[in-house]
């Protein structure tokens, strides 16, 4: 770094002792000195030394015969003599700056910074006008590895000499490896316009511009810094990579095989070599790079991530799954691999945890007009048509979407034949309605709306609409086989309306009988209940169920009576005798989670709750109650993961406020 310095230093250092302690140098001795010089001269520092050691013998105490002899040992790389000739020097001058700098020289030279510093700094205090002594602290400094006091003392020596090439490159090396790139360009650039024949630091310079993201100016200098190292792999990788973020596949490419060619057990580089690939579409090659980064750095999430997605490119979803949970699991954090994640179940049609992934992304990102696309979708797909429908209305009020129209068309289409095959006519009829006015031209709903008004005794309109959806669908044999049908039926009916009516005056009597019967005690148990007189309305209750023994709803009153009191074996009872009834009964499965949980019984509990998102993935509480059921069994990780799904879906700030509370004391 300073080899040159020294050589002219102790070059000055001779001049001034030779100024100032000449006159105590006897005659014989100067001679001798005089000889030393030549022989130095001529390059014989073997008789150069031995004539310096005989004036010694003769002129003991003279600075300037020890300084020589110390440098010519230096010279020959004695630094152990040189150095005890220094020693020497300074008891006879203690307060010479010089021979403390020559010191400092040879001591660094030695590889002992630390006593080298001293040395200068010893100097320095001694003669602090002398700036050269600044560059001398400044170069031991940095290979030190005190960045700042090497920037300082730079600066103050550049003051004096600004034009001093060397320190100037050096500063710039120091800026670079103290974290400083920007700085580092700064004072290459203006070297490199100053002195473009003298420049030589293309490496440094390259890396610095690569750090600052000039990759284009960086791929030019690191190539400059190959014609005298052709092999250096930090180089070739750098290229590599500012050739990869230029978009220069080929080029890095070319650079990366160089680079591994020189040294294969560049594992780290295998990351981006692998994404390269990856980008390139040679998957298999991304995939096996991936692998052997990975045996070396097994929790980079950030690898499996783009392993999972190089996956998914070759549809495996299988090992794309694998690959993107193993990511989340160690970086919860990422949500971009939440929604690959959920895309990635959504394409497998999972879509229980597609659904789970998007509301964990929605947490980061609620307003994503995507995210919640794609959760409209899976609850689409799962026929959650109540909650799709609201969503998609939300999405097309933010902006329209000719897609998400035919969907919500679709969806409307669909949760109006459901509730036709559960009876409730009177519903479909209004979400068929709203199906045609949105899609005018679709027969099905046509269709939908003749059959829901068939039902509801509406001959006239179930006619025309039957008539209109064969219109739009000729080819369909069912639309039109059920217009025929409804046709040859809807004369029949008239004849055989006037015969019925007769026997059904008596029947009727009856019915009304019993249904009077019913709707007393439901009416008097629903008293009672609101009196907190739980003991009556059980007893007025449980005679009502006599009449109607499939009466899911009182079943449902008597359950939650007995939970309310108490009374868990009871209450788990007609839980379980509703759900024989109504095996999709969601508020059965849910009050019996909360028995389970009441009980301690956290496995079973959870799986009530399980099945109520299953039937309704919008059931905030039941998120709620699986997190807390995680908690107490002491699975934290899975107790945030439900909270946060809490959070996704919930609107009541009170609530809210409080789960993030647990989260946060559960986090940490």
């Amino acid at each position: 770094m300073n080899k040159k310095i020294c050589i002219s230093l102790i070059g000055i250092l001779l001049f001034f002792l030779s100024s100032q302690v000449e006159a105590k140098m006897t005659k014989e001795a100067h001679a001798l000195y005089q000889d030393a010089c030549n022989y130095e001269y001529k390059g014989d520092y073997a008789n150069a030394i031995s004539t310096i050691q005989k004036a010694l013998n003769m002129n003991g105490d003279d600075a300037m015969l020890y300084t020589k002899i110390a440098g010519l040992y230096a010279d020959t790389g004695n630094y152990e003599e040189a150095l005890g000739s220094y020693k020497k020097a300074l008891k006879i001058r203690p307060n010479d700056a010089f021979i403390y700098i020559s010191i400092g020289n040879i001591l660094q030279t030695m590889g002992d910074y630390e006593n080298a510093y001293n040395s200068f700094m010893q100097a320095q205090q001694i003669y602090p006008e002398y700036k050269y002594n600044y560059l001398n602290i400044a170069n031991v400094e940095y290979i030190r590895k005190n960045y700042k006091s090497a920037i300082d003392n730079y600066n103050i020596f550049l003051n004096a000499y600004p034009e001093h090439l060397e320190a100037s490159e050096n500063l710039a090396n120091v800026y670079y490896a103290s974290g400083q790139p920007e700085k580092a360009c700064e004072l290459y650039n203006t070297l490199y316009k100053k002195y473009p024949s003298a420049f030589k630091d293309y490496a440094n310079y390259g890396m610095a511009l690569f750090d600052t993201k000039q990759y284009k100016v960086a791929s030019e200098m690191l190539t400059k810094a190959l014609a005298d190292n052709s092999e250096n792999e930090a180089i070739l990788a750098k290229l590599a990579l500012s050739y990869q973020n230029l978009g220069e596949n080929t080029k890095a490419l070319e650079y990366y095989q160089k680079t591994f060619a020189i040294n294969p057990e560049l594992t780290a580089l295998r990351f981006d070599y692998a994404n390269l690939l990856g980008n390139m579409g040679q998957l298999p090659e991304a995939i096996e790079q991936y692998k052997t980064y990975l045996k070396a750095f097994p929790n980079d999430a950030n690898a499996y991530k783009n392993l999972g997605l190089v996956y998914k490119k070759q549809n495996d979803m299988e090992l794309a799954l694998f690959n993107l949970e193993k990511s989340y699991s160690l970086d919860p954090s990422d949500n971009d691999v939440k929604k690959e994640l959920a895309l990635c179940y959504h394409k497998k049609q999972d879509y229980i945890n597609a659904l789970k992934f998007y509301n964990l992304a929605l947490v980061s990102e609620p307003d994503s007009y995507e995210i919640l696309a794609n959760k409209a979708l899976t609850l689409h797909a799962m026929n959650n048509y109540v909650a799709a429908i609201e969503l998609y209305k939300q999405l097309l009020d933010k902006k329209p979407n000719e897609r998400l129209k035919t969907n919500l068309a679709a969806a409307t289409i669909a949760y109006g034949y459901d509730l036709y095959d559960k009876k409730d006519y009177g519903q479909a009829i209004l979400y068929f309605e709203d199906a045609i006015e949105m899609s005018p031209k679709e027969a099905s709903a046509y269709f939908g709306y003749a059959q829901a008004n068939d039902r509801m005794g509406c001959y006239e309109v179930a006619l025309e609409n039957y008539r209109k959806a064969v219109s739009l669908a000729p080819g369909n044999i069912e639309y039109n086989t059920t217009l025929s049908m409804f046709m040859d039926n809807h004369n029949m009916a008239i004849a055989k309306a006037a015969a019925e009516q007769a026997d059904s005056t008596v029947e009727s009597k009856a019915t009304q009988e019993k249904t009077t019967s019913y709707d007393a005690l439901i009416k008097s148990g629903d008293e009672a209940y609101k009196a907190q007189k739980y003991t009556e309305a059980l007893d007025y209750y449980t005679k009502a169920v006599v009449y109607k023994p499939q009466d899911k709803i009182t079943m449902l009153k008597i359950a939650n009576i007995y939970k309310l009191t108490g009374n868990n074996t009871k209450a788990l009872s007609f839980y379980d005798k509703l759900l024989l009834i109504d095996k999709d009964n969601t508020d059965a499965y849910f009050n019996k989670g909360l028995v389970l949980a009441s009980q301690k019984n956290y496995d079973d509990a959870i799986k009530c709750f399980e099945r109520v998102i299953q039937l309704s993935p919008e059931y905030p509480y039941a998120y709620y109650s699986l997190g807390m059921a995680y908690e107490q069994k002491g699975d934290t990780s899975k107790a945030i993961e439900y909270y946060y799904l809490y959070s996704g879906i919930e609107q009541d700030e009170t609530m809210l406020n409080a789960v993030k509370q647990k989260i946060k004391a559960l986090e940490g």
